[in-house]
Protein backbone atom coordinates (compact mmCIF):
# COMPACT_ATOMS: atom_id res chain seq x y z
CA UNK A 1 0.00 0.00 0.00
CA UNK A 2 1.46 3.31 -0.98
CA UNK A 3 0.57 6.77 0.20
CA UNK A 4 0.35 9.55 -2.32
CA UNK A 5 0.45 13.08 -1.04
CA UNK A 6 -0.91 15.85 -3.18
CA UNK A 7 0.13 19.34 -2.28
CA UNK A 8 -1.72 22.28 -3.64
CA UNK A 9 -0.45 25.75 -3.31
CA UNK A 10 -2.63 28.72 -2.64
CA UNK A 11 -2.48 31.13 -5.56
CA UNK A 12 -0.55 34.28 -4.73
CA UNK A 13 -3.63 36.52 -4.99
CA UNK A 14 -5.61 34.30 -2.61
CA UNK A 15 -2.74 34.31 -0.16
CA UNK A 16 -2.51 38.12 -0.31
CA UNK A 17 -6.27 38.29 0.34
CA UNK A 18 -5.86 36.13 3.45
CA UNK A 19 -3.06 38.38 4.69
CA UNK A 20 -5.14 41.52 4.07
CA UNK A 21 -8.01 39.94 5.97
CA UNK A 22 -5.82 39.26 8.98
CA UNK A 23 -4.28 42.72 8.80
CA UNK A 24 -7.73 44.38 8.72
CA UNK A 25 -8.84 42.33 11.70
CA UNK A 26 -5.71 43.28 13.63
CA UNK A 27 -6.14 46.96 12.72
CA UNK A 28 -9.58 46.72 14.32
CA UNK A 29 -8.07 45.29 17.48
CA UNK A 30 -5.25 47.85 17.72
CA UNK A 31 -7.18 51.06 17.10
CA UNK A 32 -9.69 52.57 19.52
CA UNK A 33 -12.86 54.24 18.33
CA UNK A 34 -14.57 56.86 20.51
CA UNK A 35 -17.66 55.51 22.31
CA UNK A 36 -17.29 52.23 20.43
CA UNK A 37 -17.84 50.13 23.54
CA UNK A 38 -21.60 50.73 23.43
CA UNK A 39 -21.98 49.51 19.85
CA UNK A 40 -23.16 45.93 19.23
CA UNK A 41 -21.49 45.72 15.83
CA UNK A 42 -18.14 46.56 14.31
CA UNK A 43 -18.78 47.45 10.67
CA UNK A 44 -16.18 47.07 7.92
CA UNK A 45 -17.08 48.22 4.41
CA UNK A 46 -15.13 46.77 1.49
CA UNK A 47 -15.30 48.75 -1.76
CA UNK A 48 -14.46 46.91 -4.96
CA UNK A 49 -12.96 43.64 -3.67
CA UNK A 50 -15.47 40.78 -3.44
CA UNK A 51 -12.77 38.23 -2.64
CA UNK A 52 -11.58 40.20 0.39
CA UNK A 53 -15.16 40.78 1.55
CA UNK A 54 -15.89 37.04 1.34
CA UNK A 55 -12.75 36.15 3.26
CA UNK A 56 -13.54 38.72 5.97
CA UNK A 57 -17.13 37.41 6.22
CA UNK A 58 -15.74 33.93 6.87
CA UNK A 59 -13.53 35.31 9.63
CA UNK A 60 -16.52 37.18 11.08
CA UNK A 61 -18.29 33.85 11.64
CA UNK A 62 -15.70 32.83 14.23
CA UNK A 63 -14.10 36.05 15.52
CA UNK A 64 -15.26 39.24 17.18
CA UNK A 65 -13.68 42.64 17.68
CA UNK A 66 -13.60 42.77 21.46
CA UNK A 67 -17.24 41.93 22.33
CA UNK A 68 -18.64 43.25 19.07
CA UNK A 69 -19.93 41.17 16.20
CA UNK A 70 -17.95 41.84 13.02
CA UNK A 71 -20.21 42.84 10.13
CA UNK A 72 -18.85 43.11 6.59
CA UNK A 73 -20.63 45.23 4.00
CA UNK A 74 -19.74 45.31 0.31
CA UNK A 75 -19.99 48.34 -1.93
CA UNK A 76 -18.97 49.16 -5.47
CA UNK A 77 -18.82 52.93 -5.08
CA UNK A 78 -18.12 55.52 -2.40
CA UNK A 79 -21.28 56.81 -0.76
CA UNK A 80 -21.77 59.59 1.75
CA UNK A 81 -23.82 57.32 4.05
CA UNK A 82 -20.84 55.07 4.86
CA UNK A 83 -20.31 57.15 8.00
CA UNK A 84 -21.27 54.34 10.37
CA UNK A 85 -18.40 52.10 9.21
CA UNK A 86 -15.45 51.81 11.56
CA UNK A 87 -13.17 50.68 8.71
CA UNK A 88 -13.56 51.34 4.98
CA UNK A 89 -11.24 49.53 2.58
CA UNK A 90 -10.72 50.71 -1.02
CA UNK A 91 -9.52 48.10 -3.51
CA UNK A 92 -6.64 49.04 -5.84
CA UNK A 93 -9.06 49.37 -8.75
CA UNK A 94 -10.99 52.00 -6.76
CA UNK A 95 -7.99 53.93 -5.39
CA UNK A 96 -8.85 57.04 -7.44
CA UNK A 97 -11.88 57.42 -5.16
CA UNK A 98 -9.77 58.07 -2.03
CA UNK A 99 -10.09 61.91 -2.18
CA UNK A 100 -13.90 61.60 -2.40
CA UNK A 101 -13.96 59.03 0.42
CA UNK A 102 -11.76 61.26 2.57
CA UNK A 103 -14.12 64.18 1.96
CA UNK A 104 -17.22 62.13 2.87
CA UNK A 105 -15.59 60.72 6.01
CA UNK A 106 -14.09 63.96 7.34
CA UNK A 107 -14.85 64.12 11.04
CA UNK A 108 -16.23 60.57 11.23
CA UNK A 109 -14.33 58.07 13.40
CA UNK A 110 -13.47 55.86 10.44
CA UNK A 111 -10.20 54.18 9.53
CA UNK A 112 -9.63 54.57 5.79
CA UNK A 113 -7.53 51.78 4.30
CA UNK A 114 -6.23 51.62 0.73
CA UNK A 115 -4.16 49.21 -1.28
CA UNK A 116 -1.81 51.24 -3.41
CA UNK A 117 1.31 53.23 -2.71
CA UNK A 118 0.91 56.86 -1.63
CA UNK A 119 -2.79 56.68 -0.66
CA UNK A 120 -1.85 57.99 2.77
CA UNK A 121 -0.99 61.28 1.06
CA UNK A 122 -4.60 61.37 -0.17
CA UNK A 123 -6.17 60.75 3.23
CA UNK A 124 -5.86 57.04 4.00
CA UNK A 125 -4.68 56.11 7.47
CA UNK A 126 -3.21 52.84 6.24
CA UNK A 127 -2.34 51.57 2.78
CA UNK A 128 -1.19 48.11 1.75
CA UNK A 129 1.85 47.88 -0.52
CA UNK A 130 3.97 45.04 -1.86
CA UNK A 131 7.69 45.32 -1.10
CA UNK A 132 10.14 42.55 -1.87
CA UNK A 133 7.24 40.25 -2.70
CA UNK A 134 5.71 40.73 0.76
CA UNK A 135 2.55 42.49 1.82
CA UNK A 136 3.32 45.36 4.17
CA UNK A 137 1.49 48.52 5.08
CA UNK A 138 2.19 52.22 5.19
CA UNK A 139 0.67 54.02 8.15
CA UNK A 140 0.02 57.71 8.66
CA UNK A 141 -0.77 58.29 12.35
CA UNK A 142 -1.80 61.92 11.67
CA UNK A 143 -4.60 60.81 9.35
CA UNK A 144 -5.80 58.19 11.83
CA UNK A 145 -5.74 60.53 14.82
CA UNK A 146 -7.35 63.26 12.67
CA UNK A 147 -10.39 60.99 12.40
CA UNK A 148 -10.67 60.90 16.20
CA UNK A 149 -9.14 57.45 16.52
CA UNK A 150 -6.42 56.29 18.90
CA UNK A 151 -3.91 53.77 17.62
CA UNK A 152 -1.65 51.42 19.53
CA UNK A 153 1.98 52.41 19.08
CA UNK A 154 2.90 48.82 18.19
CA UNK A 155 0.85 49.23 15.00
CA UNK A 156 3.11 52.10 13.94
CA UNK A 157 6.19 49.95 14.57
CA UNK A 158 4.81 47.09 12.45
CA UNK A 159 4.18 49.30 9.43
CA UNK A 160 6.15 51.88 7.52
CA UNK A 161 5.33 55.28 8.96
CA UNK A 162 4.71 57.97 6.36
CA UNK A 163 3.97 61.67 6.73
Amino acid sequence: MSLVLVFTSIPASAQMTKFKTLFLFNFAKNISWPDNSTEKYFLVTIIGDNELASELKELAKVRKVEAQQLIVKEASTVEAQMGNSQIIYLAPSKSSLMPMLTSYQKGNPTLLVGATDDLCAQGAGISFVIAGGKLIFQIYPGNIEGQGLTLAQKLVYLGIEVQ
